[in-house]
Order: C-alpha cells, then sequence, then structure tokens
C-alpha cells in the first residue's frame, strides 16, 4: 500500500531512527519459524546429525513505501557421542528503505539431557555481536516538514548529526527446551545483556539499551502414515511492549507440504499466513505469503518469503546413525 498522505509516510520513516536515534521497533520473526529455529531459540541447535543449512528470505510490505527485508542463513548439527549440538547463525535486516541496517553474528551450543527413556531437555546459549548502521541522509526530520507542502528537499535540519553511524555490540541469549516424540514446548531469550542501540552516547542511558526478546514456543507431531504427518504449533513473541501470538498448522503428504496459520497482534489481527513447499532428497524449499487482515489493509503487499534447507541428513554421502525420537520432523 502507497500511503495515502505524504506526511504519514515520513512520520512513520522518522519513527525508525526515533529522536534519540535508538530503534524501539520489534526484531524481524518469520513465518516460517519452523525453517528458521536457530533465531527461535539456541535450544533447537542441533536436530540433525549431519549438517543442516537454512537460508531464509523475507520481504514485508513490499507496496507500502518503506519495505522491510530480511535475510538469514544458519547452520547446525548435533554431535551425537558428547550430546551437543553447534550451530552458527547471520541475520541481515534491512528496515525503512535502507535507512536502518542490523548484521546479527551469533554461535550457539546446545547440551541434551536426557531426563528418561525418549524425552529429552535442551539447555542452548549463544554468544554474538550486532552491528547497526544508519544512512543518515536518508533521515527526514519534523523541521523539514511543511504543514502544507509536505517535506520540502531544500530544507536543511537542525539536528545533530552522530560522531558514528555504525556501532557493534555484543548480544547474549538463551532458551530452554523440553521434546519427546510426540510433544515439544521451550522458552527463550535474546539481547539478554540488553545492548545499547543508541547512536548517541548521551542518550544512551535514556533508551535503556535493545529491551529483551522472548519466546515461548509449542508444537507436536501427529503422525499420519510413514510419509506424512500434521504438526501444528504455537508460537509467542513478546519484545518491549510488543506482543504477537502465531498459530500454524502444517502437513506433509510426501515430498509436499503446505500450512495455514494466523499471526495477532494483542489488540489487533495481523495476518492470515500461507504456506507450501516441496521436498527432494536433501533439498526443501517453501514460500509462505502472509495476508494482511489489519488496518494497515490489503494493499501494503502483504509478506512474501522463501526458505531453502540443505539437510545432509538425507544425501547419499550420509545416513544417521540413530532413529530420531523426536517431534522435529517439520523442522529438517
Amino acid at each position: 500500500m502507497r500511503i495515502k498522505y505524504p506526511f504519514i509516510r515520513l512520520l512513520c520513516v522518522c519513527a525508525i531512527a526515533g529522536w534519540s536515534f535508538a530503534v524501539w521497533a520489534q526484531d524481524p520473526v518469520f513465518t516460517q519459524f519452523y525453517h528458521n529455529p536457530l533465531q527461535i531459540s539456541p535450544a533447537f541447535t542441533g536436530t540433525t546429525f549431519a549438517p543442516k543449512i537454512h537460508l531464509n528470505s523475507r520481504v514485508q510490505w513490499p507496496q507500502a513505501g518503506f519495505a522491510y527485508n530480511t535475510f538469514s542463513i544458519s547452520y547446525d548439527q548435533f554431535l551425537h557421542k558428547n550430546k551437543i549440538g553447534v550451530g552458527a547463525f547471520v541475520q541481515q535486516d534491512n528496515a525503512g528503505a535502507g535507512i536502518l541496517n542490523t548484521l546479527s553474528l551469533e554461535g550457539m551450543i546446545a547440551y541434551r539431557l536426557e531426563v528418561k527413556h525418549g524425552h529429552y531437555i535442551k539447555l542452548g546459549l549463544s554468544l554474538g555481536l550486532i552491528q547497526k548502521r544508519l544512512n543518515w541522509e536518508k533521515l527526514i526530520f519534523s523541521d523539514q516538514i511543511d504543514a502544507l507542502k509536505g517535506y520540502m528537499e531544500d530544507l536543511t535540519t537542525l539536528e545533530t548529526r552522530p560522531d558514528a553511524l555504525t556501532m557493534y555490540r555484543p548480544d547474549l541469549g538463551a532458551g530452554l527446551m523440553y521434546y519427546s516424540e510426540y510433544i515439544y514446548f521451550g522458552y527463550s531469550i535474546h539481547h539478554g545483556n540488553n545492548p545499547g542501540i543508541s547512536f548517541n552516547e548521551q542518550n544512551e542511558s535514556f533508551s535503556g539499551g535493545l529491551p529483551l526478546r522472548h519466546h515461548l514456543i509449542a508444537g507436536a507431531q501427529i503422525r499420519l502414515s510413514n510419509r506424512s504427518f500434521l504438526s501444528p504449533a504455537v508460537l509467542f513473541s513478546g519484545q518491549s511492549k510488543i506482543n504477537q501470538m502465531n498459530f500454524q498448522v502444517l502437513g506433509n503428504i510426501g515430498t509436499v507440504y503446505a500450512g495455514i496459520g494466523y499471526r495477532y497482534w494483542y489488540g489487533h489481527p495481523d495476518a492470515v499466513l500461507t504456506t507450501v513447499g516441496v521436498q527432494y532428497e536433501m533439498f526443501k524449499i517453501g514460500y509462505s505469503y502472509d495476508l494482511t487482515v489489519s488496518a494497515l489493509g490489503y494493499n501494503t503487499g502483504g509478506s512474501h518469503e522463501v526458505s531453502f534447507l540443505i539437510n545432509f541428513d538425507k544425501s547419499v554421502l550420509f545416513r544417521p546413525p540413530y532413529r530420531y525420537s523426536d517431534c522435529f520432523e517439520a523442522f529438517r
């Protein structure tokens, strides 16, 4: 959707930077979270014995004039003899048509404990680095906006340009999960050290750092046959005062899978989620479309997401040494 009134679009752009040049928006959360599990929790690290690689790309509201573009890539695998999963996660987020760019790099490790036969607990930890870059030249401030004419290019802002437009901050996260052959549920936190995100050091204490991101996730796997299953799941994501619930059901029949879901922001409906994909040997590709049903309207262009998975577990060069006793087939 092209925002009808130009000044509204400009205010949306200004909100990205904020008056203290701190970012308050929620971190991106992918619709196909089962194809991007390390973004949800480090406890998901190591759901296959062989290396597994996830690639994900998301474009949100492409017709709104301030699209968000996010790309991520991750690697993980389980080292059975050591009972640990190891992994790495990289995410690039482009907000407001290039005004703010965030690069996240994380290393992850998860330890698995078998509490009794077929019942497991996994504890995951992540250590990362966040880089944020602000494109000052694309920012528009209130003193550049005329009440009648809107944005005036020839007006120079009186706002002070920060000394540094690129920052680096350490980032910590953790996750805990229980799972069996039929169900799973877990909790995770991100930005546990509240990394500072203000481009103006004088306002660092005011901004309070990047808010904690919480995830609660629960799901199940219902086996219908040797080659088909249903995987219902619910994901809660919360950051600062922004909270959302994501309900999805994914069904798999042979090499084809499809899903339907609904995302709800507290107090507001958000989107109907649709997913379709195919799997061939070690490769899996999926596409999802989020149909916006909120007050933003249908003309935002919704959100488009493409996932690509390479699972060496299913290659001709590797055969899993043990049978999986979990309910994570949808994740691999």
